[in-house]
């Protein structure tokens, strides 16, 4: 089976989260998901998000802590998904991959349509959330 380390961010504004939706072309078309790509040969984890979230929205960010892990079985390829939290610099959002982005409410992270491998991530920044 094919092993994919993907990252993830977690882009907090107030009491929002920026999660981006699956584009119609995409094998998860219309699932939401928090941003990030594949790490790629020599490439950190850290590297990699600061690097998707450029290429695929045009801003400059910096990672600023580590949320943790989500394993999940597509049956055609396993993936590993790092999830980072991540500060936005500068630059404006544009949607350059995904059909869609949207600030949720922390409140209602639970409500969205998500991709099966940010489920737990979900979970797991719900969690944490309640200890800060």
């Amino acid at each position: 089976m094919n092993k994919v380390e993907v990252t993830a961010a977690i882009i907090r504004k107030g009491n929002k989260i920026l999660a981006a939706q699956r584009s119609h072309a995409d094998e998860l078309s219309g699932k939401w998901e928090f941003p990030g790509g594949k790490i790629e040969a020599n490439e950190s984890p850290e590297e990699c998000i600061v690097r998707e979230l450029n290429e695929e929205f045009g801003i400059n960010t910096k990672v600023s802590g580590y949320l943790g892990e989500s394993v999940y079985d597509y049956e055609n390829k396993l993936i590993f998904l790092k999830a980072f939290y991540v500060e936005h610099i500068s630059g404006e959002y544009q949607i350059r991959v995904h059909e869609n982005i949207r600030w949720i409410k922390i409140s209602e992270l639970k409500n969205i349509d998500w991709a099966p491998a940010d489920i737990a991530l979900v979970k797991l920044l719900l969690q944490n959330l309640k200890f800060k």
